[in-house]
């Protein structure tokens, strides 16, 4: 009896269910209107379940997305940690072979060859980091000594003053001594201190000896064109310089990265 009942219940449920199709079918065919409302109602019903869905599948990826995530974090975290230490490798590779001179490029924009004291003018200045007291140098000689900085330029006294002095040796022998510009022609001066037992032949070549902290050493100057002897202890050697002081144009400021570090050691041993 209760099977029966239960039979019929079903029946009831399944014949509402039937009959309601149809009518929201008949509904639909029978005007435009109706058909809009009914089609509007099964897409909100659509979406509502669109977007539970979407949400019940972003929230079961939520923990997949996380991990991802974390292990691009970690990727990405080695490889600044890789680069902060490249980097500290080469910053000590760096320091340990910094050079004892580096140079800075400039162009002379005025030069004078026909005084007693000589200058010239350079267009690079504090902002590249040019101080006083840096030699000015070409590959084919000594130029002169920065005397004075603005934020543009630098004032250099030039070789061809009369009281300006280098360093100089004879490449073969390796004698040194003071070269000083005797204030005559502009391609020629004297070095000077040499010991009269040195051999110095015409043609011999002059190099910067490097005693100072100003220029480099080994920088090719000229060449011996006469000998004197001076009052019998030493000799004064006439030197042809390479380097033509009147068409001078493109330069080298000399910095000496070991310069200050001498200048202080020089200083303490005097105190």
């Amino acid at each position: 009896m209760k099977r029966y009942g239960l039979l019929s219940s079903l029946t009831a449920i399944a014949l509402f269910i039937v009959l309601e199709t149809v009518a929201i079918l008949l509904v639909v065919k029978g005007g435009v209107v109706q058909r809009y409302k009914v089609l509007g109602a099964v897409r909100s019903v659509q979406a509502w379940f669109w977007t539970r869905t979407s949400q019940a599948t972003y929230y079961f990826h939520y923990k997949t997305e996380n991990e991802r995530l974390a292990a691009e974090n970690l990727q990405l975290r080695q490889q600044l940690a890789r680069y902060a230490s490249a980097k500290a490798e080469l910053d000590s590779v760096v320091r340990i072979i910094e050079p004892d001179y580096t140079f800075i490029g400039a162009t002379v924009i005025r030069n004078s060859v026909d005084r007693q004291h000589n200058y010239l003018i350079l267009d690079r200045g504090a902002k590249e980091g040019v101080e006083p007291g840096m030699g000015v140098v070409t590959a084919r000689g000594v130029i002169g000594i920065v005397s004075a900085v603005s934020r543009h330029y630098s004032y250099v006294i030039s070789l061809l003053n009369t009281e300006q002095s280098v360093s100089a040796k004879l490449a073969g022998s390796g004698a040194f001594g003071p070269m000083n510009w005797p204030g005559l022609a502009p391609d020629k001066a004297v070095l000077s201190e040499i010991p009269v037992h040195v051999q110095a032949a015409p043609g011999d070549t002059v190099l910067s000896s490097g005693f100072s902290t100003i220029y480099p050493p080994d920088i090719p100057i000229g060449r011996v064109v006469e000998s004197k002897i001076n009052q019998g202890s030493s000799q004064d050697l006439t030197i042809l310089l390479f380097e033509d002081f009147r068409s001078l144009h493109n330069v080298y400021i000399v910095k000496n990265n070991r310069g200050e570090e001498i200048r202080e050691l020089n200083a303490n041993a005097h105190e």
